[in-house]
Formats: C-alpha cells, structure tokens, sequence
C-alpha cells in the first residue's frame, strides 16, 4: 500500500507538471476542447483571464480533463462575465451557477470563515497550509453545506497589501479618514472602521477607475492583483504589510452539485484540491517577481514597508472583529483555528 501511495503521488505531481505546461487558453487541452463532453462546468471569477486565478483555474481545468479522460470540461469566465460578487454568489445558492471563485462574498455569507479576515492571523503560508490541510477541513466542509454550497478547495491568493494616493501607511492611524475599498463582507466593514478608515464597497471591475476619479483613496490587494490590474497607475504609494492572508475560495453551488454523477464528484473535488499546494507556492514566486516589474513599471511609486515591531497595534485595532468573530462563529471554533494556525492540536 506505501508503495502505491508513493507512484500515485509521484503521478500526481506529473500531471500537474503537465498540466502546467499545457495550460494556454480557457478551453485548455484537445480533450477539453472535445465535441461533447458528457460535463460541463462554468466557474466564474472577477479578475483578469491571465490573474493568478485565471492561472489557477487553468490548471484545475487541465488536471480535470487528465482524470476524467475528456468527460469533463472547465470552462473559465474571468472579468466578472457571469455577473459581480453577490450575483454570483447567490447564482451558486439558487441553481443558476456552477463554481465561483473568490473571497469576500464567502467569508461574508458564512460566518465561520470570517477569521481569514483578521489581520495578522497568519504569520506565513506554512500557517496556511496547517489549516486548510489540515484536521478542520471537514468541519469546514460541512460549514459551506449548510449554507447551500460544496466547498471545493482554497487556491494561493496571497497577502494583502495596500495601495494609497491620500499618504504611506505604517501603522492603523494612517487609515483614519481614508476612503478605503472594500470588496464587501460583514468582517471587512468592521474592520476598517475599527481601523479608523472610511469603507466604501466597490466590485472589482469597477475599482480602478474609482481609484483614478478619487471615488476611493485606497485599497488592498495581493501584488498579483495590483500588478494585473496596474492599480500602481492610479495610486501614488505601495505599502508591504502583509496584513491578511487570503486564499482564492472555490465553491459548487449546492443544486449543481447534487445534480451530477456520483463518478464526477470526485474527480471534481480532488483536482481542486491538488491546486492548492501547488497555487500557494504561485502566489509567493508571483509575489517576488512582480515586485521588481511593479517597481521598474513605476519609478514614482513610494514604496515602504510595514514594521514588524507595530504588529500588535494593528492587533489591538482590529480587537473588535476578533471579539466579533468569536462571538458570531463560536469561540469553540474560534479557538481551535487559532490553535492550528498557532502548531497546536485542533482539540
């Protein structure tokens, strides 16, 4: 049994390579593009087609066709095509969509997901890892189903980091007054009033000509959206904070999923799941390069960043969304996520 364990690893790792490799275009490989496929799945998300998640839905596509010889097909619509954050979110809930991928609509729907809102939980990706792989992920499971979704994997996004035309920010008080974007969410409300700002919810698509008009003063993002998206272009200064940590959130509605056959479902599932690892590594190596290409792109870009020492300030802004979280998702759950974020036991 170890030794089939280890050659099916070992095939696992192969066919991601190659899936890599293939990955080109949303329709993907030959197989994907065949005539008629027996399945099809439309996952939406609000970036750009060649994002990170446009890059991890291509692979996730890729390893679908591999492992179900052509019977399934992903098919990918970036940019908000199926509609904003809550029309696809509630298109999951009702039947009208398949997949959504993203972050904020889940976290502010399902209650006990909101700590992946709360500054500085995560102090590395190694942290993240513990978690989503680790003991809680069924209780997590079973969170996204009984609000009417499968969960399907948690995909590398990155830390956030904030873009501003108002002034640098170092510490919480650099947020007092400012107009900030949110992506919308209970937790995200709180927390940028508790951090002094003025929140203002505004889609994706939509935020960079409402940095550029001034309808916002500033925003946070992971550098692989800030550089797809040139948000360097309509803002003056880069602030490295790594204040949150977010993945890329993949969820099946729940009418889709009880819809297809029992074959599909994990092929599905545990194609989704390979990704992960695989993407959180994307996201740091994006991290590094895009880094020096936002710097050599905008020379007039103030960069600076955060103080490692000023970290319990941000925590202790932030107090009243860790009490809120604890209060809403139970602090039986609450502690238990920190105690595996921390290297600790669930229990």
């Amino acid at each position: 049994m170890k030794k089939l364990g280890q050659s099916r690893g070992r095939r696992w790792r192969l066919l991601a390579a190659a899936a890599f490799l293939a990955a080109s275009t949303l329709g993907l490989s030959a197989a994907a593009q065949a005539k008629d496929p027996e399945i099809v799945v439309r996952i939406g998300w609000t970036t750009a087609p060649d994002s990170i998640s446009g890059d991890e839905v291509r692979m996730w596509a890729n390893l679908v066709d591999v492992n179900s010889g052509g019977r399934i097909q992903i098919k990918g619509f970036p940019s908000a095509l199926l509609g904003k954050e809550n029309t696809e979110l509630e298109g999951l809930v009702t039947g009208t969509h398949d997949v959504f991928t993203h972050i904020s609509s889940f976290t502010g729907k399902i209650k006990e997901q909101r700590f992946w809102d709360l500054p500085f939980l995560f102090k590395d990706r190694e942290a993240v890892a513990r978690l989503v792989d680790g003991p809680l992920r069924a209780d997590m499971e079973q969170q996204f189903r009984k609000n009417g979704m499968e969960l399907l994997a948690f995909w590398g996004f990155g830390y956030r980091q904030f873009t501003s035309n108002v002034r640098p920010i170092h510490v919480p008080e650099d947020l007092k007054g400012v107009k900030h974007r949110i992506p919308g969410g209970k937790s995200k409300m709180m927390l940028f009033k508790a951090l002094g700002a003025n929140p203002s919810t505004v889609s994706f698509p939509e935020l960079y000509q409402a940095l550029k008009t001034g309808v916002v003063d500033s925003q946070d993002n992971p550098l692989s959206m800030i550089y797809t998206s040139k948000f360097y272009e309509v803002t003056k200064y880069l602030s490295l904070c790594n204040y949150v940590y977010n993945p890329l959130i993949v969820a099946a509605g729940g009418p889709f999923w009880k819809k297809l056959p029992d074959w599909a479902k994990p092929i599905l599932k545990q194609s989704a799941r390979d990704v992960e690892g695989w993407s959180r590594m994307l996201s740091e190596k994006i991290d590094i390069v895009l880094l020096q290409k936002i710097k050599a792109e905008a020379p007039n870009l103030k960069i600076n960043t955060c103080d490692p020492k000023d970290v319990p300030k941000w925590k202790a802004a932030a107090k009243p969304v860790y009490d809120e979280f604890e209060k809403e998702a139970g602090k039986a759950w609450a502690e238990k996520v920190y105690r595996v974020v921390d290297g600790g036991y669930a229990n």
